[in-house]
């Protein structure tokens, strides 16, 4: 079970130079001070060289002081290099930045042989949740930055009359959907067709059969479940007169 921490890490982002001292300023100058002593040996400042300056800091507390913008503005200032993210390495950033840059074509393990990092070494970072944590959230950087010149020439071809441009713009901004299904008020259409019958039926009987398969279909049913109205047995006989000339 993880430990929460007793930090206000609030504080790491504000002033520390307060009358009365706290115990996040008193980390926070730990941190610093084991940061500038690793630096002064000529080391690269890492979390776990900074760990290997003071014995009495945790990977927690460094983890936790140096996600601030406070400290990494520090050690900036002092021309001390370090990584952004507490939890990579400086080969680990070096093989990202590389890998990642818009301008690399190739794949991650050529990038990696390049920087003398081996197949075994790429293998377990790429099984870390912390590395492969950093690669995604670069990515998404990558493709954020190209939003806005995905949209410039989204725009000139548009101005330029490209249909597919035009169609895809209003496909985007929900103008037109091609897969929407269209709504069809399917009752009302069969009351229009059954006044269109009806205007040219004339049989009693048979206007009323088609009105009921048509409400059958009009109430999701199937039209042979309307009963039609039984014929009657009386057979009419049209007259015919027969005129005999003389």
């Amino acid at each position: 079970m993880s430990q929460v921490s007793s930090y206000d890490t609030s504080k790491f982002e504000s002033k520390l130079n307060t009358p009365r001292r706290t115990k996040e300023q008193d980390l926070f100058e730990r941190v610093l001070a084991a940061a500038i002593a690793a630096d002064r040996q000529g080391l690269f400042c890492e979390v776990s060289v900074i760990l290997d300056q003071d014995e009495t800091l945790t990977k927690a507390d460094v983890e936790l002081v140096w996600s601030s913008s406070k400290l990494q503005a520090a050690l900036e200032s002092r021309g001390i290099r370090t990584t952004k993210n507490p939890n990579l390495t400086l080969r680990q950033e070096m093989l990202l930045q590389a890998y990642l840059s818009p301008l690399n074509l190739k794949p991650i393990q050529t990038v990696a042989k390049q920087l003398k990092i081996t197949s075994n070494e790429l293998d377990g970072w790429l099984r870390q949740k912390e590395f492969a944590g950093a690669m995604s959230a670069k990515s998404a950087d990558n493709l954020k930055s190209y939003i806005p010149m995905a949209d410039k020439a989204l725009g000139d071809l548009v101005q330029q009359g490209d249909m597919k441009a035009i169609q895809f713009l209003n496909q985007l901004t929900g103008r037109f959907d091609p897969n929407a299904k269209q709504q069809v008020d399917l009752p009302a259409i069969l009351l229009q067709v059954q006044d269109i019958i009806l205007r040219y039926v004339t049989d009693g009987a048979t206007k009323r059969n088609i009105a009921r398969e048509l409400i059958a279909l009009a109430t999701g049913q199937s039209h042979f479940a309307a009963l039609p109205e039984p014929q009657s047995n009386t057979i009419e006989v049209e007259a015919t007169t027969i005129t005999i000339e003389d």
